[in-house]
C-alpha cells in the first residue's frame, strides 16, 4: 500500500502515540518517591478499518533490501540425551546479502538443537552460561527492574521449558539467573503426552534481547502413540518429513546485526514495548527456501517472535491440516486454509505438497495489524519461506482420527465446571520516565500491578478455574501460564471505553483492578478456533475483547512434586529484583537469600513481559 493511503493526521497521531507509548520506563527499583502514573483510557470504539502503514514509513526502523528465498533452511540437529547445553556467542549470517554478525545460541550455532524426550522419563539437562558481550548491548534498558549495565557485557540467563509441568527449581523463575561461568541444572519429568514444546531464556528485564539474539530451541516430547519413528501407530510423517520450524521476525542493519528498536527517533537503550521486524526468519535464516517431495510433511511450528501475530497461509491457498497445538494432539485433524498464531504458541501441521501445482509454493503471513500497531505505523510482513517441490506426486494419507480407539491416546475430556472464576485485566498506565527525550511512557500491566507486587494470586492444586481475560487495549496479547494447562471456552467483543468508565482503574499502579466485564461485552459468544480445540498453555487475546479459558491446576500426584516448594538459589546464581528492584546476590559476593516461591504467568509479547506484564501465582495443595 502506498504512503498516500496514510493521511498526515494519522501519521502525526501515530508519532504522538509512539512517543508516549513506545517504551516502559517506570523503574520498579528507583530510589525516592514513586513515579507519577496515570491510567490510560482505551481508544474510542468504532474506528473502523485502519489503513496498514507503508513498509517504508520514516517513523520505524527498516532492513536493507534483501532477496527472498536465496538461502537454504537450516534444520537444527537432534539432541536425544540429557547432558549440557552451553549458551555462547556465535558468528552467524542471517542472509547471503548480509555480512556475518554476532549472535547467541545453545552450542555452536544460533538457537539450539531439537531436544527429544520421552513421556514419563525424567531428563536431566544443564545449561551453561559462556556468553560474552551481548550482541544487543546498546538496547539494554537500565531503567527496568533488575537490569544493570552488567547485562551489556555479562548478560544473565535462565532457561524455561515452555509448556512443561516443571518443578519450581527447574522452571526458570525469571529473577533467579546465572551470569558467565554459571551452570543451571534442570530436571524435566516429562509427565505429559507427546507435544511440541520449546525452551528459551527467561531472565527478567532482558528476555526480549536474549531470545532475539538466539537463545531458544525446540523440545519434542514423544510417547507410545506418537513415537517419531516411521512405523508410529498414528501413521504420521517422520524423519526428514517431520520439520521443526521456529518462526520469528527481525529487522537488520547493513552490517548484518539486528536492529532491536521499532522507532528510529527513540533512544537505543529504551524498551519500546514491542518489536515487529520487517523480515521473516525461520530457524535463524532470513526468508529461507527448502526442497520437499510432493508428499505429506509434518511441520512442528513454534512461533518464537517477540511480538508479532502471524496468520499462516500458503500462496496458493491450499488446505492443510492442524493435528495438534501447544499441549499435544487434537481428537482429529482439522482441515484449514489458514491458522492464526501468537508468540509462544505451537502448531502441529500436516501439509500435502503433492496437492500444489508448479515448482514451488510459499508460506505466507496474511495477518493485518491490530488497530494499535497500525497507529504505531508498524508495517505488515507477508513473506515467510518457500518450499521447492520435487519428484512425482505421492498419495497423501491423512489420519481420520488421532485419539480414541486402538493404539491411540484417549479422546480429550469434555470441559468441567470450574470451582472458581477470576477476572484478570490487561492494561496500561502513563508513567514518568528517566529519559529527557520522552518524559512520559506507557507501562504494560496485568491487574494494574507491577511484577514484584506483594499482591500475589493463590491457586489450589487439583482445581479448575475459569479465567476471563479482559483486554481493553488496542493491541493483541498472547497470555502464557506456567505449570497449568487450559482449554479455550469463548471470546466476546468488549466495549472497552464503557468498561473503563464504569469502574475506572486506581490512580496509581499497585492497587489491583479487575472488575467483571459482563455488562460491557458486545457480541455473542464465539467458540475456540479449530486449532484451539486441544489443551493449551498460551492463548491469543485479541484487542478489545474478553477471552475465557478453563485452567486446570494439576494435582501433586500428577506432578510428582510440591508446586509451592521454595526455590533454592544455587551458589553460582543470583536473585535479581528480589523486592521492588533491590538485587540480592549469592555466589557473587554473598548477601541475603530471599525466599522465592511460585510460578509466573504473563504476556508473551517479550517486550511487554520484560516490564511489567507478568504476575506471580502460588499453587498450594493444602
Amino acid at each position: 500500500m502506498g504512503s498516500t493511503s496514510f493521511s498526515r493526521r494519522t501519521a502525526l497521531r501515530a508519532a504522538m502515540i509512539a512517543a508516549l507509548g513506545a517504551g516502559t520506563a517506570r523503574t520498579a527499583g528507583s530510589a525516592g518517591a514513586d513515579p507519577i502514573t496515570i491510567p490510560l483510557p482505551p481508544f474510542p470504539g468504532g474506528l473502523g478499518p485502519i489503513p496498514q502503514p507503508p513498509s517504508n514509513s520514516p517513523l520505524v526502523t527498516s532492513s536493507p533490501p534483501l532477496r527472498p528465498y536465496v538461502d537454504d533452511l537450516w534444520v537444527p540437529p537432534a539432541h536425544r540425551s540429557g547432558a549440557e547445553l552451553t549458551a555462547r556467542a556465535v558468528r552467524h549470517r542471517y542472509h547471503a546479502d548480509l555480512p556475518p554478525t554476532r549472535a547467541f545460541g545453545y552450542g555452536d550455532h544460533i538457537l539450539g538443537p531439537t531436544i527429544t524426550a520421552h513421556s514419563g522419563e525424567e531428563l536431566a539437562l544443564s545449561f551453561g552460561n559462556r556468553l560474552g558481550e551481548h550482541p544487543l548491548a546498546e538496547y539494554v534498558d537500565e531503567s527496568m527492574m533488575a537490569t544493570t549495565g552488567a547485562d551489556r557485557t555479562d548478560p544473565r540467563t535462565t532457561v524455561h521449558l515452555h509448556g512443561a509441568p516443571t518443578a519450581p527449581a527447574s522452571d526458570g523463575f525469571p529473577t533467579i539467573c546465572w551470569r558467565r561461568n554459571g551452570m543451571q541444572h534442570n530436571r524435566y519429568g516429562n509427565r505429559q503426552e507427546a507435544a511440541t514444546l520449546w525452551y528459551h531464556d527467561h531472565a527478567v528485564g532482558i528476555t526480549r534481547l536474549n531470545v532475539q539474539a538466539g537463545l531458544a530451541g525446540v523440545y519434542l516430547v514423544r510417547d507410545a502413540h506418537d513415537t517419531g519413528e516411521a512405523d508410529n501407530p498414528l501413521g504420521l510423517p517422520a524423519g526428514e518429513r517431520e520439520l521443526p520450524l521456529v518462526l520469528q521476525d527481525r529487522t537488520f542493519k547493513t552490517d548484518g546485526s539486528l536492529e532491536a528498536r521499532q522507532f528510529n527517533f527513540l533512544p537505543h537503550d529504551m524498551n519500546q514495548a514491542g518489536q515487529l521486524g520487517d523480515v521473516a526468519v525461520v530457524n535463524g535464516v532470513a526468508w529461507p527456501r527448502h526442497r520437499v517431495a510432493r508428499g505429506l510433511y509434518r511441520l512442528r511450528v513454534v512461533l518464537g517472535a517477540n511480538g508479532r501475530v502471524f496468520r499462516l497461509q500458503f500462496s496458493n491457498s491450499m488446505r492443510f491440516w492442524v493435528i495438534g497445538g501447544d499441549q499435544g494432539l487434537l481428537d482429529a485433524p482439522q482441515a484449514v486454509r489458514s491458522i492464526t498464531m501468537s508468540p509462544g504458541e505451537r502448531a502441529d501441521l500436516l501439509v500435502d505438497f503433492g496437492s500444489a501445482d508448479g515448482g514451488a509454493v510459499d508460506l505466507m503471513n496474511t495477518a493485518e495489524n491490530s488497530i494499535g500497531n497500525a497507529l504505531f505505523v508498524v508495517p505488515t510482513l507477508r513473506r515467510i519461506m518457500r518450499f521447492h517441490l520435487s519428484g512425482p506426486r505421492e498419495r497423501a494419507r491423512v489420519p481420520e482420527t488421532l485419539r480414541g480407539g486402538p493404539r491411540r491416546p484417549p479422546r480429550l475430556p469434555a470441559p468441567v465446571r470450574p470451582t472458581r472464576r477470576r477476572t484478570v485485566t490487561l492494561g496500561w498506565d502513563l508513567a514518568t520516565a528517566t529519559s529527557s527525550i520522552v518524559p512520559l511512557r506507557a507501562l504494560m500491566l496485568i491487574n494494574n500491578l507491577d511484577f514484584m507486587s506483594d499482591d500475589v494470586d493463590v491457586a489450589r492444586a487439583g482445581t479448575v478455574e475459569r479465567w476471563d481475560i479482559v483486554n481493553s487495549l488496542p493491541i493483541e496479547h498472547p497470555i502464557h501460564l506456567h505449570l497449568a494447562v487450559f482449554r479455550v471456552i469463548e471470546r466476546h467483543r468488549l466495549d472497552s471505553a464503557r468498561y473503563f468508565l464504569s469502574a475506572p482503574p486506581p490512580a496509581h499502579v499497585g492497587t489491583r483492578w479487575s472488575p467483571a466485564p459482563s455488562r460491557d461485552m458486545l457480541s455473542r459468544r464465539t467458540g475456540p478456533e479449530p486449532w484451539e480445540l486441544g489443551w493449551k498453555d498460551t492463548v491469543l487475546c485479541p484487542e478489545d475483547s474478553v477471552t475465557s479459558i478453563l485452567v486446570y491446576w494439576p494435582t501433586v500426584e500428577q506432578l510428582g512434586f510440591d508446586p509451592d516448594a521454595p526455590i533454592p538459589v544455587p551458589h553460582d546464581a543470583e536473585v535479581a529484583g528480589a523486592h521492588h528492584g533491590a538485587a540480592a546476590h549469592s555466589g557473587h559476593g554473598g548477601g541475603a537469600r530471599p525466599e522465592v516461591r511460585g510460578y509466573v504467568w504473563h504476556c508473551h509479547n517479550l517486550d511487554h513481559e520484560d516490564h511489567d506484564m507478568m504476575q506471580r501465582i502460588r499453587v498450594q495443595h493444602h
